[in-house]
């Protein structure tokens, strides 16, 4: 009977590993979309700067702009 519990229990290490693996997967996955969210807010970010300067910046014909 040991050799069929040693086949059981290399059968429950498989599933065991073949469950953890899927968890990895998935995890892999949640990886891989905060990197792509990350690229973009970054992205995101630069642009509003971008914008930001534009405003800020004096205007190219010497006038001021006008107030309020």
């Amino acid at each position: 009977m040991a050799v069929q519990e040693a086949i059981e229990e290399v059968t429950r290490i498989i599933a065991t590993l073949r469950a953890t693996l899927e968890d990895m997967d998935e995890v892999l996955e949640t990886l891989e979309l905060a990197e792509r969210q990350k690229i973009a807010d970054e992205q995101e970010i630069e642009t509003l700067r971008r914008g930001l300067r534009q405003l800020h910046r004096p205007r190219e014909d010497g006038a001021s702009p006008a107030r309020r």
